[in-house]
């Protein structure tokens, strides 16, 4: 590609929650929406964390953790945001919270009959 054509980033097919988050749709500013879809992902990220890692750290591994998981997930948003990254996470975080709550109901309901 020549540095004189140009991308027109509304021909791209961006998954639904990016697309909701206004990323491509404006033509000529390319970054419309990356900042809101970049902490999406990365607040899902974390939260996909809190839900499926049942072990408690401290809090500077906690703090560690999240910063890699920033990084990570930032750099991920930015690389491929016409892969469905949000809406994974969105399932993963439903799932996740089903399961937690199943086994918060099952623990309470073992105390109860004890």
């Amino acid at each position: 590609m020549k540095a004189s054509q140009t991308i027109d980033i509304t021909q791209i097919d961006v998954p639904w929650i990016a697309s909701m988050l206004g990323v491509g749709s404006d033509p000529n500013d390319f970054s419309v929406g990356f900042n809101a879809l970049v902490v999406t992902v990365i607040l899902l990220t974390i939260l996909v964390f809190k839900l499926g890692f049942a072990k408690q750290l401290a809090w500077w591994k906690s703090l560690i953790v999240y910063i890699l998981l920033s990084l990570g997930a930032g750099t991920m948003a930015l690389v491929f945001f016409t892969w469905p990254i949000p809406e994974v996470l969105a399932v993963m975080a439903i799932v996740l919270a089903i399961y937690r709550g199943r086994l918060w109901w099952n623990r309470r309901q073992d105390a109860v009959e004890s």
